[in-house]
């Protein structure tokens, strides 16, 4: 009973501090402002929320056509929400909300509303967990709270749950590892650390690896460092550590495989970008967005005569090593899979700090007047070395004012407890810390994500207004929806450069933006098409560049352009406008599945440029193999046909240099003949300055380039951009000098595509229904192959009159079924790469950790 209130209050004090903790933004809340980043914030997590949200409580798991393209999201979102166990829990209190009537249907706004109330549960659990932990470890009540509070309110929680909210859920699953390698090394009791592996890794895969490694660091040090007199021996807890961490990661099987084969399945390219191993990255005692120790921290790694308590000599030096890795850009590396530096890990030092606190105040008493001056006066020196190796240091600050405040006064509240021994200054010093942390953790809040972060401007203004969900496009959209009768169309639109606008605003659409996406979807806008996107960027699609082939290939129906916006694809015929918008129909639109028999490969296709490929693409089937192949179509290259002239810059051997402000070449056609369609122009194209990015005009059309030094930059600087014909082609950059190469120039005058959308299609119907489609195709001419609008990836089975049939990829990305004359009914179903196998080997490993145990409870 005592334990039961115990519980009840622990959770109540745990509730109270997450809500002082989240001060500012429940302030912010309140003047509908909301807790959530305006990059990937807005941009990712709302969105996935809602779409998974929808999926979810419809039923569906595994599969939309409503993100991007279509994709696997209980794979590719694994990253994100898909199997968070955090965000299930939400989706069940939510659909609960909503069908008793207290919600109405969730949207971008609710989502954005909710996360303030979403994270204030998620840090009370995380400090009920925390405090267990220090509980655990043998630390008093008062302290073990005290020191989870430190690994709570955190900025590093508040940065995390901001910017990209599933990063947070690793502050639940981190102390329960490191309970569960405790239970082990103390009681011999493996299934607190095989569980908390199996929900780490069901949660999130990405996350999972770096708390493992975080673990395995504790592991080391605490193989050296034995706490309690009657500890396992290193051996029996090493086997019982693999053997529970190996059943536990069998478990999560049927989550964390199909999430690594997504991952694996993406493509980014890789950080070539040099990598030090140590660099002072920031000021960690002033200044640091991760992680700012509090000074008590700072003075007890100083209190030598501590290092005799084994607990606390496990915390300081924990806290010394992440103290070095703090400032390892290669550490930070290999936290992020070896690729970019990225400083997520240091949650962990949060921890840590928390235990030093707990476990220093728990022998404050042997503190004595020569340990605390020697203390004092090294702390005071480490704070000065920082603030002199600082080249951005403030003297006269707020934040400075602050860090040596909290310093003056945590020594003095120190002095008073050791002269005089009164428990007052104990109790004053353990009362300063609970308000240090609330006053500090609501200050960041201010300070690096309302101000720097730009979060202030998270509004309800902003989420419902022409930036993010404009009304006048959704009134468009509606108005599409209502003369619209085919089942599956595509609209070509996204709100600037947010590729999940279709999401947010209820259609399909032609763009996605994702750290994991299918990787055949990419080549086929990277490499394979080369598809201009507007913007170059990694981990995101977008538009088909206006070409009117790969937009009737995808039954791009529609386009939103803004008004007098001369990017208007070929064929494509307005049909209604509003006052800043203008809707577009496309009038050669093929159907969703079409048949075909010329048979082309991909590495016949590969010297040719992206035109004969869409040529390709319309006039039979493009295959990934060793078929027998037909003769290509003729697409004459132009480029003899155009002179070149230099417009404000030199154009020799392959270097344009640019003088004036902007300039480039023209291309001029010899007879002064176009013929009526559109110019497709390739060519290779770099900046010489790496570390500038810069824009790039072809007549009306308008992309941009990133600098050679980002982490977002794509680096395939091979392009091809479809114009309207026009008496002259105008390329132009800003000054500077640049290798331009390669230069081909093609004329579109879009003669097959008419022809193939004039064709009769035999296409009697089509049903979508998540991930299971249904297709009636009537094949009279015995064509050999079907390709459907469905993006190509593992996991799609398929059935041909009842036969099983092998799922090919066709035309770089999509999904195609051999045929057989006559009807031919079809049902594709899709579920996660490996599912099936891993439900298997979940359900085993299940039953082997409950036989385990039983076993284990029986000895």
């Amino acid at each position: 009973m005592r334990n039961m209130t115990f519980t009840i209050v622990l959770m109540f004090i745990s509730l109270l501090l997450s809500v002082f903790g989240h001060a500012v933004f429940l302030y912010q809340w309140m003047h509908d402002s909301f807790m959530v980043g305006i990059g990937d914030g807005i941009a990712q997590m709302v969105p996935f929320k809602q779409l998974l949200y929808d999926q979810y409580t419809e039923g569906e798991f595994f599969y939309s056509f409503d993100f991007g393209l279509g994709a696997g999201t209980y794979s590719e979102l694994a990253y994100y929400f898909s199997t968070s166990l955090v965000f299930i829990v939400t989706v069940l209190v939510v659909f609960l909300l909503e069908t008793v009537g207290a919600i109405g249907s969730p949207d971008a706004l609710f989502w954005a509303n909710a996360a303030v109330f979403i994270s204030i549960v998620r840090l009370a659990f995380i400090l009920f967990i925390a405090t267990h932990l220090f509980l655990y470890m043998r630390f008093s009540r008062l302290l073990a709270v005290l020191g989870a509070s430190f690994y709570g309110l955190t900025g590093m929680y508040f940065r995390h749950t901001v910017y990209w909210e599933f990063f947070a859920d690793a502050f639940l699953w981190l102390p329960l590892l490191i309970l569960g390698v405790e239970k082990i090394f103390r009681e011999q009791r493996p299934g607190w650390f095989l569980a908390a592996v199996a929900i780490s890794m069901v949660d999130n895969f990405y996350f999972s690896y770096v708390n493992f490694l975080l673990t395995g660091i504790y592991i080391l040090f605490r193989l050296f460092i034995p706490l309690v007199p009657s500890e396992t021996k290193r051996k029996k807890a090493v086997v019982q550590l693999f053997l529970s961490g190996l059943i536990g990661a069998g478990i999560s099987a049927v989550s964390f495989v199909p999430a690594v084969y997504a991952y694996l399945n993406n493509h980014r390219p890789p950080f070539e970008q040099e990598v030090v191993w140590f660099e002072f990255i920031d000021n960690i005692l002033f200044t640091s967005r991760y992680i700012m120790p509090p000074a008590l921290f700072v003075l007890l790694l100083f209190c030598f005569f501590l290092y005799k308590n084994k607990t606390f000599r496990l915390f300081a030096l924990l806290g010394m090593a992440g103290l070095v890795l703090h400032y390892s850009p290669m550490a930070a590396s290999a936290f992020n899979g070896f690729s970019a530096p990225q400083y997520r890990w240091q949650y962990f030092m949060a921890l840590v700090i928390g235990g030093v606190i707990a476990a220093g105040m728990q022998d404050l008493s042997k503190l004595t007047t020569k340990s605390l001056t020697l203390a004092s006066a090294l702390a005071f020196a480490c704070y000065g070395l920082y603030a002199a190796n600082d080249d951005y240091f403030k003297f006269f600050s707020l934040s400075t004012a602050w860090t040596l405040g909290t310093l003056l006064l945590t020594t003095g509240l120190l002095f008073g407890y050791v002269k005089t021994g009164r428990a007052g200054f104990r109790y004053s010093l353990i009362g300063f810390l609970f308000l240090w942390m609330i006053v500090s953790v609501n200050f960041y809040q201010v300070e690096k994500l309302l101000k720097d972060g730009d979060i202030a401007e998270v509004t309800e203004e902003l989420l419902t207004g022409p930036e993010y969900d404009d009304p006048e496009i959704r009134n468009l959209i509606r108005t599409i929806e209502q003369r619209e009768e085919d089942s599956f169309y595509r609209i070509d639109y996204m709100e600037g450069e947010r590729n999940n606008s279709p999401i947010v605003q209820g259609y399909r659409g032609v763009s996605a933006y994702s750290s994991i996406l299918n990787k055949n979807l990419l080549y086929f806008y990277l490499y394979d098409l080369e598809i201009d996107m507007a913007r170059e960027s990694v981990s995101r699609y977008a538009t088909l560049g206006n070409r009117a082939n790969l937009l009737s290939l995808i039954q791009g129906k529609y386009i939103i352009l803004p008004q007098a916006d001369p990017n208007v694809p070929y064929g494509f015929t307005e049909v209604m406008s509003s006052e800043n918008y203008t809707v577009y129909e496309n009038d050669n639109v093929l159907p969703f599945a079409r048949s075909a028999s010329t048979i082309y490969q991909e590495e016949q296709l590969a010297p040719f440029p992206p035109l004969i490929r869409e040529h390709a693409m319309l006039t039979g089937i493009v295959l990934d193999g060793d078929q027998e192949a037909d003769p290509l179509p003729d697409v004459p290259d132009q480029t003899a046909s155009f002179v070149i002239s230099e417009h404000a810059a030199s154009f020799e051997d392959g270097i344009l240099t640019v003088f004036g402000e902007t300039g480039g070449l023209d291309l001029t056609p010899v007879d002064g003949n176009f013929t009526e369609g559109d110019v497709y122009l390739s060519f290779h194209l770099e900046n010489m300055a790496a570390g500038q990015g810069f824009p790039l005009t072809v007549n009306g059309y308008h992309t941009t380039r990133k600098p050679n030094d980002s982490i977002y930059k794509t680096f395939v600087d091979d392009l091809t951009i479809r114009i309207p014909s026009a008496e002259v082609v105008e390329i132009r950059v800003p000054e500077g000098q640049y290798k331009l190469t390669e230069l081909e120039i093609y004329e579109e005058p879009y003669d097959v595509l008419e022809e193939q959308s004039n064709q009769p299609s035999t296409l009697s119907s089509f049903r979508i229904n998540g991930s299971r489609v249904e297709v009636l195709y009537n094949n009279p001419q015995g064509h050999q192959y079907l390709v459907m609008n469905i993006p190509y990836e593992r996991g799609w089975r398929a059935t041909v009159n009842g036969q099983n049939v092998d799922v090919l990829k066709a035309n770089y990305a999509f999904l195609a079924v051999p045929l057989t004359e006559g009807e031919n009914e079809m049902t594709l179903t899709y579920l996660p790469p490996f599912f099936t196998p891993s439900l298997i080997v979940s359900l085993l490993s299940l039953f082997l950790a409950i036989w385990w145990s039983f076993r284990k409870r029986r000895t």
